[in-house]
Parts: structure tokens; sequence; C-alpha cells
């Protein structure tokens, strides 16, 4: 990949574009139809759907405040493997009752979209690996001293 642009000439998508079905329903539902906005050009209902999502995530990770940017603190720092740069794009584009450029509303759909994978893909993976890790750790505490020569 070079420094100057982001681009795939084989048409390949970066696999965090689509949501996983790890992402909770109300969430994925939101991203979609801010998609859909955004294709068909309906700048304000993409912006309100991205939003909602926002708003979604902050609500299911139990990181919702009356200040969104102490929102967004809450959830970065209960999150710490997510990239920092994500949550100030969210607090460039995420807030607010008017409607976001065609360019703006597609970088805060892909900033939701890296969020979402980084906590309930990734995150779910790290989890998983951890454990795999730990069990093989804990058999090796269970064999016999002599088995271990």
């Amino acid at each position: 990949m070079s420094s100057e642009t982001f681009s795939h000439d084989d048409g390949a998508s970066p696999r965090f574009l689509v949501v996983d079905s790890r992402v909770p329903h109300q969430i994925r539902q939101m991203l979609d139809e801010a998609d859909g906005c955004l294709n068909m050009a309906f700048g304000m209902g993409g912006t309100a759907c991205a939003r909602k999502a926002v708003d979604l995530i902050l609500d299911t990770e139990h990181a919702a405040a009356d200040d969104y940017a102490a929102s967004l603190l809450t959830l970065s720092e209960k999150h710490p493997a997510v990239a920092p740069a994500l949550f100030q794009i969210l607090g460039m584009l995420g807030q607010g009752t008017e409607p976001l450029s065609a360019e703006s509303l597609k970088a805060l759909i892909v900033t939701v979209k890296a969020i979402v994978y980084e906590i309930y893909v990734l995150g779910a993976e790290r989890i998983e690996r951890l454990m795999y890790v730990h069990q093989l750790v804990e058999s090796l505490k269970r064999e016999p001293a002599d088995a271990k020569h």
C-alpha cells in the first residue's frame, strides 16, 4: 500500500467495511441505513442514522454521558485497543444536528464501522486467543513433574 491514498484496485474492500454479525443488531441496522442513505444521496437521513449508530454504541457499551466528549473518552478508556484517532473523528463528525457532506458522512460511517469492528469482532477474537493460551498454560501446570522432561 502506498502512502498516497487508500484504494483497492482489485475491488476488494477492507474486511471491517462489511459489518460482522457479532455487532449488535441495532447498530448493524443503523449502519446499513446510513450506507443506504449515502448511496441515494440522502445526506440528512444518512447523517442521522450514522449518529444514531454512535449513540447506540455509547449506550450498549455503558459509556453514554450528558457530555458527548466525556462519553467518547469513557468509550476510549473502556477499549484502549481502539486507535484514539477514531474517537477524534467521532468527536468532529459524530455530533450535531446539521447534515454532513457526502464525503464527511462516508468518513463518519467508515469510522463507526472501524470502531465496531475493533470492539465486537477483534475484541472477541482477542479474548478467544487469550482464553486459549490461558487454558494451554493451565494444562501445563497440571502436568506431572516427570512428564515435563
